[in-house]
């Protein structure tokens, strides 16, 4: 069996660094026998500080500094020293697979010692285009190098392992990638486990789960639950995520922030919500979303990016055409109307997780990938192929 060695930009195993997913994936990986160690190449805090006060110097302003800073040549080729380091010295490794696409482990201008993969869950293209975050303060030319930048180590990358078809898409469309090098693994929930079965659905729990309140459309959600609780004064909001909150307002429960030592307490949340209220005004994949339905949680997203490949319109959730909160009460109501009806989705919700969406067959596609086991490219729609058999070929099925 092929060994590969993880090479990150941050340590998976610190919550500050990681959502959980490369925590996730890796773990997957290691249980299947084949990783050799995981590798930070983050350098030290002192080298980002001093990053970004030569990029402050040089610009002479502050916004987007910090993005320009993880792109700069300098750093660029200060991690990519520190990788081609890791991976000579593992000498068990007969691959590596990067978390971070803003290094490669070889000096410039040659191939690394062993065939190199890259996982993603949106390219900078992608990024660069929401708008959202230090991204919408980036000047064109600022965008042009990063993306550039990018390029540079996907075209040396023997596969690239996109989360989505969305994602995919942005590979072939913005890098000119070829398909062949492209295989979409799809992601999982960050539980250890999957959740027991659901037993009842209260019909007026609702849930949003995020940190970035205006991003993750916090407001969108308030509004809707106003016009919603006209029709259902009963239905209540608990929001896990944000450190500070708007204000007091009747039927939320603002809970905060959960790290991942507090896990278990998010998981029980999915398990007694009766659905999750996800309308992102962008999401690179979702992951939440796919920690709702693992507990059998339904979700109303929006559709676009990654979520038309995650949830079943009408089966597992709603997709919203519009970011508009009569649209998103109307939808909370419909569910929130009819038990039997939430009880069929979450059962619709939790197979599609356990057959299509999680980390060892996320894992086992990257390795079929670095074995010659992989195949046609997943998920790309052949021509007069159906919906039905697009999803199942992204799912390796």
């Amino acid at each position: 069996m092929t060994r590969l060695c993880g090479l990150t930009v941050g340590d998976p195993r610190n919550p500050k660094h990681f959502s959980g997913s490369a925590r996730q994936l890796f773990a997957a990986i290691e249980r299947a026998g084949a990783l050799t160690n995981i590798y930070n190449v983050e350098p030290s805090k002192f080298a980002r500080v001093a990053e970004r006060s030569l990029v402050i110097a040089s610009t002479r302003r502050v916004p987007g500094t910090q993005l320009i800073a993880e792109w700069s040549d300098r750093a660029v080729g200060r991690r990519s020293r520190r990788a081609h380091a890791f991976l000579e010295s593992d000498e068990n490794a007969a691959g590596a697979l990067l978390y971070g696409t803003n290094f490669f482990p070889a000096p410039a201008g040659l191939r690394a010692r062993v065939p190199v993969g890259a996982a993603l869950d949106a390219t900078f293209a992608q990024l660069a285009r929401s708008g959202e975050s230090w991204f919408g303060k980036l000047a064109p030319a600022d965008v042009d190098h990063c993306i550039d930048r990018q390029k540079r180590v996907l075209d040396r990358c023997e596969w690239l392992f996109p989360r989505s078809e969305w994602c995919a898409r942005s590979l072939a469309d913005d890098y000119n990638i070829p398909k062949e090098r492209i295989c979409i693994t799809g992601a999982g929930p960050n539980f250890d486990e999957m959740p027991p079965p659901r037993k009842s659905y209260d019909c007026k729990t609702i849930l949003f789960v995020g940190r970035d309140w205006n991003r993750k459309n916090g407001p969108l959600v308030l509004d809707a639950l106003n016009l919603a609780r006209k029709v259902r004064p009963d239905l209540r909001l608990q929001i896990v995520g944000p450190d500070s909150t708007p204000g007091a307002r009747d039927g939320v429960e603002w809970i905060g922030p959960l790290e991942r030592g507090r896990r278990a307490e998010l998981l029980i949340l999915y398990s007694q919500a009766s659905l999750l209220a996800f309308p992102s005004r962008f999401e690179p994949f979702g992951i939440a979303m796919l920690e709702a339905m693992a507990a059998g949680c339904p979700v109303i997203a929006m559709n676009q990016w990654a979520a038309p490949e995650v949830i079943q319109d009408g089966i597992s959730g709603t997709l919203l055409k519009n970011p508009e909160p009569r649209a998103l009460a109307e939808a909370m109501l419909w569910w929130l109307s009819n038990a039997e009806r939430l009880a069929a989705a979450g059962d619709a919700a939790r197979t599609r997780v356990r057959e299509y969406y999680n980390w060892d067959h996320a894992a086992r596609r990257i390795l079929d990938a670095f074995t010659g086991r992989a195949g046609a490219p997943r998920g790309w729609r052949a021509r007069g192929q159906s919906d039905s058999d697009a999803r199942l070929a992204s799912a390796g099925v």
